[in-house]
């Protein structure tokens, strides 16, 4: 389970948004689905604790947040803030179970950081061409 995360600048970001939504792009399979803007941003949020814990849920596969809590040593309020940032983020589903409780899934546990210059020229081609495939 490989996330690919791109990293690009805010503006070029923008523009591959607003040239998809166009449909003067259309990005190829292989392309990061989540991007961010600096190295920075991204190890914010995929601290190595936080990976550990993308493992160890992938592992024991807890049914519960109080399970995860368990088997991580930590405290479960910390737990639940560090999952809703990683859920946002596209790392982890939440998934709602009888009786107020939550299962953690883990969606990925390894990550390839791409930084691609080819990206960036397609897609600031894409703003002086009709189609880009």
């Amino acid at each position: 389970m490989k996330a690919r995360i791109g990293i690009m600048s805010e503006s070029l970001i923008r523009m591959r948004l607003l040239a998809i939504t166009q449909g003067k792009y259309i990005p190829s399979p292989d392309e990061p689905k989540v991007w961010y803007t600096s190295i920075n941003a991204i190890s914010q949020v995929l601290r190595p604790e936080n990976i550990d814990l993308l493992r160890l849920m992938d592992s024991e596969r807890p049914e519960s947040l109080t399970e995860l809590a368990e088997l991580s040593g930590r405290a479960k309020s910390n737990l639940s803030n560090t999952l809703k940032s990683l859920s946002d983020k596209g790392f982890v589903r939440l998934e709602k179970k009888a009786g107020n409780v939550t299962k953690p899934v883990a969606l990925f546990t390894d990550f390839e950081i791409v930084t691609s210059s080819e990206i960036e020229c397609r897609i600031q081609q894409s703003t002086t061409e009709k189609y880009v495939a």
